[in-house]
Formats: structure tokens, C-alpha cells, sequence
């Protein structure tokens, strides 16, 4: 697509998960120029269960919500070609961090390009979906957003959807402190002294993981987008200093800033997919450090090994 008229305003948050994503997301849906369908590429999967894995960011189920059922029924996600916008996600709780059909895509063009046709079909099929995002919010606040966030995080979806040419693409690259993603991982077993050997070896595993997917996100960054089209976001930033670090964002995205933000984040009725439970809780922002009292000391020396050569680019 040549006329950059016709591309839909897009920001992508980039992350692993458990980093802020669902934070990240809320903050920019408290814009009235941002509209954000959270982690959308999971929408089929609520289709399929008929709506109840997770509920709307409305509070009812997508099933329920008079929202998505007016998209469902004018998209029809489903009934489109392969690749469908779920092509990343198999499931709905799960995705993967190593597709070895897809990794050179992240180093060399004349690869990414063979897969055109298809990258074209899932474009276009996402494409569809946003633009009747866009227009039936505005049916439903009486102002079209400027701007549509799209919170799946994975960085493969995130490279065809640049490579389609499609949308104008912002890229938020939210990263947190790997020792702390690591413990927020395993917590749920570390307690539990018959499955230290287990959440030992999860920390390694999920340490790894943090590598590889930081690792692609930034080989995009390098590779596919200007420096104008992304920016480096650390939970920990975000958390303790959120005006400052959200006012960051905005410059990025060309979006004045707005008054009492961080009181009215969680106000509004926003229909978004998926994320993380706070959604729902009438909590403030708070800087999550549980890790650094609660996560043993060699889990943290060993996340600290396997780490040590990349933590410094994000900022560890």
C-alpha cells in the first residue's frame, strides 16, 4: 500500500509477558485519541469458547459484549483465508517463543519477502478487523480514535503486520527487569520446597526466553523500522515514574497529554482483549519489586548469568 493516507494508525506493544503490557495498554486507552483492542490476536480463540476464558475489558464476556458482537458479526475472523490474525497464537494461552520457520525472517529481507503473498492475506485480514474496530467505537463514544493499540506483544505477528505495509506502526518495546520477569514466572511453585528443582529449571527456561523474544523485538527495531517508529519502555520506568515515562510515549505517537491520566486510566469503559487480571481491580500504579525479598538469592545469580551480556541494552 502506497498511500499512507489509507494505513491505519497502529501502536504495538512488544513484550514478554507478565512486563507491564496490561499497564502499558490501559494508559494509552485513557487517551481520547487511543482506542486499544488489547491483545486482539486472541479474539478467535474467545469465538471459539464462546466468549469465556477472559472477559472484555467492559467487564462481560466477548460473547456478551454488544462491542465485539457487532465486530464478530461484520469481520467474521474466522471465515477469512489463511493466514488467519490468530496465526501466532495457537492457542489461547499460549504462544511460542522459538518458531524456527519464521527466525531468519528477523535477519534477512529477501527471505521475509518470498512469504509476501501471505503476509499479504494476513495483513489485509487484520487490516479489516481494525478499521471496523475503529468505526464501530466510534458508533459507540461519537469520536473516531486517531490511533488503534494492539497489545499481543509476540514479535513475529509484529513483523508481518510492518512487512504488510498496511499500518503506520509505532512500537513500544516494554522490557522488564529479567530477574524480576523470571520470579513472576515461578512464584506460584517457589513456595512450595517439593518444586524448587522444578521452578529452578522454569527460571532458566523463562530466562532464555527473555533473551530470544527481547532479542527479536529489537532485530525489528534494527532492521524494519526507523528510529522515529520505536521506543524503549522499562516497566520499571513506568511504574515508579509513569507521567514522566507515558509523556515519553505520546511524543513518540505525535499526542498532546492529557489531565489527571493516572487517576482515570482504569475509568473508562474500554473493550479490550484479554491481559492481565489488574484490569479489573480498582488499583493504583505501583512498582511491583516482590522479587528482589522473595526470589532466592542463586535464582537471581544464575538469572543474572545467563543475562549478562544483554541486560545492559535494556537498561539492567
Amino acid at each position: 500500500m502506497n498511500n499512507d493516507s489509507a494505513k491505519i494508525n497502529l501502536i504495538y506493544i512488544a513484550s514478554t509477558g507478565r512486563s507491564g503490557s496490561t499497564l502499558l495498554d490501559m494508559l494509552l486507552g485513557s487517551h481520547s485519541q487511543i482506542a486499544t483492542a488489547g491483545e486482539i490476536q486472541i479474539l478467535p480463540h474467545e469465538m471459539i469458547k464462546n466468549g469465556v476464558n477472559q472477559p472484555c475489558g467492559c467487564g462481560q464476556t466477548v460473547a456478551e459484549c454488544p462491542f465485539w458482537h457487532q465486530v464478530i458479526e461484520q469481520v467474521q475472523p474466522l471465515a477469512k483465508p489463511q493466514p488467519q490474525i490468530h496465526y501466532f497464537r495457537e492457542q489461547h494461552n499460549t504462544s511460542h517463543t522459538l518458531r524456527y520457520k519464521h527466525l531468519l525472517e528477523f535477519h534477512y529481507k529477501n527471505i521475509l519477502e518470498s512469504q509476501q503473498d501471505v503476509i499479504d492475506i494476513y495483513g489485509k485480514n487484520n487490516y479489516q478487523l481494525f478499521e471496523k474496530f475503529l468505526d464501530i467505537t466510534e458508533q459507540f463514544t461519537q469520536v473516531k480514535p486517531t490511533w488503534i493499540v494492539d497489545a499481543s506483544k509476540d514479535p513475529y505477528r509484529l513483523l508481518w503486520l510492518v512487512k504488510s505495509d498496511l499500518f503506520n506502526i509505532k512500537v513500544l518495546h516494554l522490557v522488564k527487569n529479567p530477574k524480576a520477569f523470571a520470579y513472576s514466572m515461578t512464584r506460584r511453585i517457589l513456595n512450595n520446597e517439593n518444586y524448587h528443582g522444578q521452578a529452578y529449571k522454569l527460571t532458566i527456561q523463562k530466562t532464555v526466553s527473555w533473551l530470544i523474544h527481547n532479542y527479536l523485538i529489537r532485530k525489528i527495531a534494527q532492521n524494519y523500522l526507523s528510529s522515529s517508529d520505536y521506543l524503549l519502555v522499562n516497566y520499571e520506568k513506568l511504574a515508579s515514574e509513569p507521567q514522566k515515562t507515558f509523556q515519553e510515549v505520546l511524543n513518540l505517537i505525535g499526542c498532546q497529554s492529557e489531565s489527571n491520566f493516572e487517576q482515570e486510566f482504569k475509568s473508562n469503559t474500554i473493550h479490550t482483549i484479554a491481559g492481565n487480571p489488574m484490569r479489573y481491580k480498582p488499583r493504583k500504579i505501583i512498582l511491583d519489586e516482590a522479587w528482589k525479598n522473595s526470589f532466592p538469592f542463586w535464582y537471581q545469580k544464575t538469572v543474572d548469568l545467563i543475562a549478562y551480556f544483554s541486560k545492559a541494552k535494556y537498561g539492567y
